[in-house]
């Protein structure tokens, strides 16, 4: 992304705060932030909150110019209040991101404005993602203006609300307030994010495989902040999980251990984001030991990687909304549970199959006087399905067919609930497949007052068919434009490809890095999901084989050759109007979707096509003048006969 100079000079400045607060911390005991024990910042008069990130720089800057309180306010904020930012101030920047455009989730040419999009409904709200655009304010202290001496009982009773607990005094009820507080939080997280347990090791952990967090007893830490600030550590880590947002320090590639560098980031990630949460519980935050050996390897990071920064603000504002999400009572489950109860709210709208309702209706018989019994167990409910010509009426009945005693039958078997129908027409027999789960059906016949049982029909093969669809392929690919998509096939269906929400392409991808067995899993997931998603919506649907070469006659193309080259790669060779062209290049994009084509030889051809269009287009239009002359040679020849004709 290019970046302009604004961004540029404040991404300097975020750096130079960050940098320098790590390099402190290295002679006074690891705290880097807050050390005064301020509370999380906010904007001044309205006390509104900010994003976590900027929560952090704004933070840095106050701490690096002794302010006595995290409130910030523009420079014409200020001047609207009497109060305007005092000579030779330099300010600190906020990023603002305007969300002016969104893009379909799962069709990323699909871009509507923001007016158009406040007008959808939540549901097709939902279809849609922001596209922001980075703004950069610049902000200041209050300390930095001249509010304590045009207002200095606004300004007191400001400090005396937000600021220092070493301004204000630390009481025995705060300490109070705040174990309730975090004990809360800590319940929160159990409850909506990751188990956390004690165990006897005395140090804190976090193990991925088996998702939990192990913090040793309050007792063993050496100050209570210190307890709070490693659980942070350890509850930010669990947010990295590949099944949640994946991060690089937490990911294993191609079976292997994340690199050293990658786990020194992911350590930069635990302490900054903690550090924010310790902010909003009004804490300083300090670097474990272990951190604190990395210092020189994230300074020289944050100055050298232009994007070190960028990577560092997302990965943080990540963690914390996750953080956020479970502490208002939203639980964060892994990417796999989300997918099935994403497909469960669509189930209904699926196509539904009558496969077993299709059966029955061959089964009763008139001339057999038999019937078939679909039997419920556990509700003691069945129904009974008669051949046509059986009347539902109770004093129409048929030989040997008799409701009645169908009934009783019944009834003496413990059934208490009997519905009876027919094979079909209005008042015919069809649930579909699913509804006979856990269900007996029986072909039977009357033998005096007891029920007869023919043969059984299981129901079990087909249930299962409705409840899960089933794959021939399913594989990522990408368009012509390198965009990724992936290509469904259903069983015995046509395939076609959707693109998926980025989301699902990182878990995917990750899963796959990590080389773990819960790949197919995983892609039998996505599967469904957008297998439901484009039954509900077949817009989703895109065809990536059928090429759109209308203007073209494929009959000209006699053959197509495909063959592959060290030196080129995958190359196609054409015969067409009989002449055999030079080779052209297949992209891998075609080359990957030549293996999956329904009909091969046509995608050969449409792709030859599309290699050699600058030709076709030629022929084709030498074909058209061709056509256009031999229409002009009739047409006058028809005028010269009929002056003949007239002159006679």
């Amino acid at each position: 992304m290019n970046k302009t100079q604004l961004q540029k000079s404040a991404e300097e400045k975020q750096i130079t705060l960050l940098s320098e607060a790590l390099d402190r911390s290295t002679g006074i005991k690891g705290y880097w932030l807050n050390v005064s024990g301020k509370q999380y910042p906010r904007f001044y008069p309205k006390g509104l909150a900010v994003s976590p990130f900027n929560a952090l720089i704004m933070s840095l800057h106050s701490d690096k110019n002794g302010c006595k309180s995290n409130l910030f306010t523009t420079y014409n904020q200020a001047k609207s209040l009497g109060a305007s930012v005092r000579e030779n101030q330099k300010g600190v920047p906020f990023i603002f991101y305007h969300w002016n455009q969104y893009v379909h989730k799962n069709n990323p040419t699909d871009k509507i404005s923001r007016e158009h999009y406040l007008t959808l409904s939540a549901e097709e709200k939902d279809l849609y993602k922001g596209i922001h655009n980075k703004e950069i304010r610049t902000l200041f202290n209050i300390d930095q203006t001249l509010l304590p001496q045009i207002n200095k009982s606004a300004y007191e009773k400001s400090i005396q609300r937000y600021g220092s607990s070493i301004v204000n005094g630390y009481t025995e009820s705060d300490d109070i307030g705040l174990r309730r507080e975090f004990n809360q939080f800590l319940s929160l997280m159990k409850e909506n994010l990751v188990p956390i347990r004690c165990d006897g090791t005395g140090i804190a952990h976090y193990e991925s495989d088996k998702d939990v967090v192990y913090i040793p007893r309050q007792k063993e830490f050496e100050h209570y902040n210190d307890y709070v600030q490693e659980t942070l550590r350890k509850i930010i880590t669990a947010t990295g999980h590949q099944q949640r947002l994946a991060r690089e320090g937490m990911v294993m590639k191609n079976g292997q251990a994340p690199s050293e560098d990658a786990v020194k980031r992911e350590a930069l990630v635990a302490e900054l984001a903690s550090g924010v949460k310790m902010l909003e519980f009004g804490l300083p935050a300090r670097l474990s030991e272990d951190s604190i050996k990395h210092v020189d390897f994230w300074t020289r990071e944050l100055r050298e990687d232009p994007n070190f920064i960028t990577a560092i603000e997302s990965d943080v504002n990540n963690a914390l909304e996750i953080l956020n999400k479970a502490e208002r009572g939203e639980r964060i489950e892994y990417a796999s549970y989300h997918h099935k109860q994403q497909t469960s709210q669509m189930q209904d709208m699926l196509p539904k199959h009558y496969y077993i309702a299709d059966e029955l209706q061959k089964m009763p018989s008139k001339e057999n006087k038999c019937f078939v019994i679909v039997l419920d167990s556990k509700q003691k409910s069945a129904d009974v399905v008669l051949p046509m010509g059986a009347s539902l009426e109770v004093n129409n009945e048929l030989p040997g067919l008799s409701k009645l005693r169908i009934s009783k039958a019944l009834q003496k078997e413990g059934i208490q609930d009997i519905k009876f129908f027919n094979p079909n027409g209005a008042l015919g027999y069809r649930p579909d497949d699913k509804y006979f789960a856990d269900k007996q059906i029986t072909l039977a016949r009357l033998k005096n007052w007891n029920i007869e049982s023919l043969s059984h029909l299981d129901p079990e093969p087909a249930v299962v068919h409705a409840d899960r669809m089933r794959f021939e392929q399913v594989q990522m690919i990408q368009d012509d434009e390198m965009k990724w998509t992936l290509y469904i096939k259903p069983e015995g269906q046509k395939g076609y490809c959707v693109y998926p929400e980025r989301a699902d392409l990182n878990q995917f991808f990750t899963t796959l890095k990590q080389s773990m067995n819960n790949l197919d899993k995983v892609r039998d997931e996505l599967a469904l999901k957008y297998y439901a998603m484009a039954q509900v919506n077949p817009s989703l649907k895109v065809n990536l084989f059928d090429k759109d070469n209308a203007d073209m006659d494929l009959n000209q193309i006699q053959r197509v050759y495909l063959y592959k080259t060290k030196k080129d790669g995958l190359q196609l060779v054409a015969t067409i109007n009989g002449e055999k062209l030079e080779p052209r290049s297949v992209s891998l994009q075609q080359g990957q979707r030549l293996w999956l084509a329904e009909d091969m030889e046509l995608y050969k051809k449409q792709l030859a096509a599309t290699l050699y269009a600058d030709i076709l287009k030629i022929s084709h239009a030498q074909t058209q003048s061709q056509h256009g002359r031999e229409h002009e040679e009739v047409s006058q020849s028809n005028d010269e006969e009929e002056r003949v004709s007239l002159s006679r």
